[in-house]
């Protein structure tokens, strides 16, 4: 499974593949940041795929800055 973390406030996307990643092993629902799901500033979404969590980013956020973190 990998992780994209949907960064509203900072316009980026960044794609975590590694779960040794710190950055993973920190995540956490915040009242405005979601795991599963997009609040106001953005959220972690699941993916089976990194092909697949690219598209999302490509047809969902085209704006934003994607970042291939780990």
């Amino acid at each position: 499974m990998v992780w994209l973390d949907v960064d509203q406030p900072a316009k980026k996307c960044t794609l975590h593949m590694n779960d040794n990643c710190s950055y993973l092993q920190k995540k956490s629902e915040t009242l405005y940041k979601g795991i599963g799901d997009l609040k106001r500033d953005g959220g972690w979404l699941s993916f089976t795929d990194p092909k697949l969590a690219k598209l999302y980013h490509q047809i969902n956020w085209p704006d934003y800055q994607f970042i291939d973190h780990c």
